[in-house]
């Protein structure tokens, strides 16, 4: 697998977990404001810890250059 598929790979699988554990968590937002506490508490919770094992994962990927583009050297 070459380094540019392996990018997109983790690009699709991470966005395949962040955008439904954002829907999650204001499901569960919206949950909990309709007076539901308990599984509206459990709903928000899980979406909340799924989502901060993704923030390394989306960090690492938004902060490295894209596959093919060179890479900047400083200039000093």
């Amino acid at each position: 697998m070459t380094e540019k598929q392996k990018c997109y790979r983790q690009l699709r699988l991470a966005a395949s977990l962040t955008v439904p554990l954002a829907a999650a968590l204001v499901f569960g937002i919206v949950v909990l404001a309709s007076g539901d506490w308990l599984p509206g508490t459990v709903i928000v919770v899980a979406s909340l810890v799924g989502l901060t094992r993704e923030v390394p994962v989306v960090r690492k990927l938004c902060s490295e250059p894209a596959p093919g583009q060179p890479r900047s050297t400083p200039s000093g």
